[in-house]
Formats: C-alpha cells, sequence, structure tokens
C-alpha cells in the first residue's frame, strides 16, 4: 500500500496562489450530543498542509456536523496563518514609508485577510485621511481637504473625483452599514495605494534631483 502523504489544492500565501500540497498530517475532534430521540455529531478535521512549491507550512480547519446535507457544498475551510487575499505592494518594504500610514495598511491587510470587508474600507477612509493631514494640514472635512490638494496641483480633477468616491464607499461602510462587494473594496485599495505611493515618489523624486550632478554648462565654440 502507498504511504505517500495526500495531496490537495489550497491557497498558498508565499506562491500567492492556488498550489498543490501535501498533508503532512490529520487530526479529528469529534463530539456526540444524544436525546431521548437522536443523537448528533459534531466535529472539524484539521489538516497540517505543506505548499509542494515554496514548503510553506500552514493549518486549515473544517467543521462538520452530521446533520449537514451532503448534497449541499462543504464547509468552507479555515486557514491558520489566514490566507492573504492581497498582497501588501513591493514599495512598501523599499521605501521608507510613514510609520503612520505603515500602521494603519498592516491593519486593513489583516482585515482583507479575514474577509472583513467593512473594517478595511474604513481603513481605507483613514489612511485617505491621513494623507491630507500631511500633505496640507488638518481640513474641516475630506471635501475641504481636497480642495487643498487640487490647489495645491497635488491630485488632478479627475484623481478627485477617483478619491471622493473611496471617501464615500469608506464612510457607507462606517455610518450607514454597507457590506462592500470584494471588488469594490479592492478599488478602494488601489486609490489609496495610489495616492500613498505618488507622495513617497514625489519625495524620493527630490532627493532624487539633490544627489543627481547637475549638467555642465557647454561651452561655446569660437568661430574660426
Amino acid at each position: 500500500m502507498s504511504t505517500a502523504p495526500k495531496v490537495i489544492w489550497s491557497h498558498c500565501n508565499d506562491c500567492g496562489r492556488e498550489t498543490k500540497h501535501d498533508v503532512v498530517h490529520k487530526a479529528e475532534r469529534r463530539r456526540s450530543y444524544d436525546d431521548d430521540q437522536y443523537s448528533v455529531d459534531v466535529g472539524s478535521t484539521w489538516k497540517v498542509i505543506q505548499c509542494r512549491g515554496c514548503e510553506e507550512v500552514s493549518l486549515q480547519r473544517v467543521d462538520w456536523c452530521s446533520e449537514d446535507d451532503p448534497h449541499d457544498m462543504p464547509n468552507p475551510a479555515t486557514y491558520f496563518p489566514p490566507r492573504v487575499s492581497r498582497r501588501k505592494p513591493a514599495w512598501i518594504d523599499r521605501f521608507e514609508v510613514p510609520s503612520e500610514y505603515v500602521e494603519i495598511l498592516d491593519e486593513v491587510y489583516a482585515a482583507l485577510h479575514a474577509d472583513s470587508r467593512r473594517l478595511a474600507m474604513m481603513g481605507a477612509r483613514a489612511l485617505i485621511d491621513a494623507v491630507i493631514r500631511r500633505s496640507v494640514g488638518e481640513q474641516d472635512n475630506f471635501a475641504k481637504g481636497l480642495n487643498e490638494l487640487g490647489s495645491k496641483d497635488l491630485i488632478s480633477d479627475r484623481d478627485r473625483e477617483i478619491i471622493a468616491a473611496a471617501i464615500d464607499a469608506g464612510h457607507a461602510s462606517a455610518h450607514r452599514g454597507h457590506k462592500p462587494s470584494s471588488d469594490d473594496v479592492n478599488v478602494v485599495i488601489d486609490i489609496v495605494e495610489r495616492m500613498i505611493h505618488a507622495e513617497i515618489l514625489a519625495e524620493q523624486a527630490q532627493a532624487l534631483k539633490k544627489s543627481t550632478p547637475p549638467r555642465k554648462p557647454r561651452v561655446a565654440k569660437k568661430k574660426s
């Protein structure tokens, strides 16, 4: 009989996609609840899985109940650590991003990994507020902040429209119980990352300008 480990497909955080995983170990937890008429079994199946590509190790848990309909979709798996739904941009580690941004971004991505979309949108809104505050100072509201960014040519009219839509989406999540779709959340995070990246690149451009030696003036050729 073959002793080769069972292979399953699962998302790999390091590879950033679904890959083949070996089931390194499997454990079951079962409990029975009885009454005068019938008994119900509930439990969890735990699997230690390892990616066949990068060799990342994670833990998969699936809860089950004997009353589950076998024709229904199987219960969703829970992973430890949580599966990464969106990776941080590489430039966050490459550049000196302000700690205020990094701390909120960490919380936003943690919310994304847990599929807490409302929390992610609230965090995105807080990041936009932080960008405005760092760029043009404290403002009475977002509208004035966007106007100030526009007056200093830090954003275009099109940018203002896009950012305003992101702010409204975050406001709806925080105050009107709106649960955005995954696509909506990713659009807003795209906008926020773009704002922060633009600020960082502007600072990098200034540093590059200072470190670049000036062009030597051309010497006029003497007429023969």
